[in-house]
């Protein structure tokens, strides 16, 4: 009768056990799902918030991008004067500004030893002689896409031209077509619509951004 007494027990103990851990896992169970619906809920107000927020980036990342590009273009022409100071030479930004068509939007720095020497040709490759240096086109379009230069001089295709002399001065000739504080040169982002102009003043050749 004992073992069978015991038997009872153990069983009724069994049962016992069982529901106690159905019962946890039904509060667990529970539990899960609140917190699955507000990770939901969270998931859908980070994506509102994000939403919200990604023109904002989408501009910042625009105004990053177009301030690289201006100041990779004034850098370069004060690069331009300073090698001019440094050696002696006449060192000159060269290139086409948006009406430049397969040239477009391109310049690269130029030297020459002397004004006797002519200016290296277009077509010139990357390097440096005893007379000439010529540097490697930079491509601001392709680098910055968007991004465009106007020389503000006439013509379909006019080229342009920011010449420096061994006293960091603007070179006297060629100012056709020369950005030197008379006739800036003008950048612009087309899908912000942003605008600023380098200017070298004529009188000391330094480059400033407005």
């Amino acid at each position: 009768m004992r073992t069978r007494d015991f038997n009872a027990k153990d069983n009724e103990l069994g049962t016992a056990r069982k529901r106690t851990a159905v019962t946890e896992w039904i509060r667990q169970l529970g539990s899960q799902g609140v917190t699955l619906i507000e990770l939901v809920g969270a998931a859908a107000l980070t994506a509102i918030v994000a939403g919200a927020a990604l023109p904002i980036m989408m501009t910042s990342v625009d105004n990053a991008r177009f301030n690289a590009a201006v100041q990779q273009i004034a850098g370069d022409m004060r690069l331009a004067r300073s090698k001019a100071v440094s050696s002696g030479w006449e060192y000159r930004i060269s290139g086409w500004d948006r009406r430049g068509g397969v040239n477009a939007n391109q310049y690269r720095i130029e030297g020459r030893r002397t004004t006797a020497i002519a200016w290296p040709a277009a077509i010139d490759p990357v390097g440096q002689t005893a007379d000439q240096y010529v540097g490697p086109w930079i491509r601001i379009g392709a680098s910055f896409p968007g991004i465009q230069l106007d020389n503000s001089a006439a013509g379909a295709n006019p080229p342009m031209y920011a010449g420096f002399n061994s006293s960091g001065r603007l070179c006297t000739t060629p100012l056709t077509q020369c950005f030197d504080g008379v006739s800036p040169l003008t950048i612009t982002k087309d899908s912000i619509g942003q605008t600023r102009q380098v200017w070298i003043s004529p009188a000391t050749g330094h480059v400033r951004i407005q």
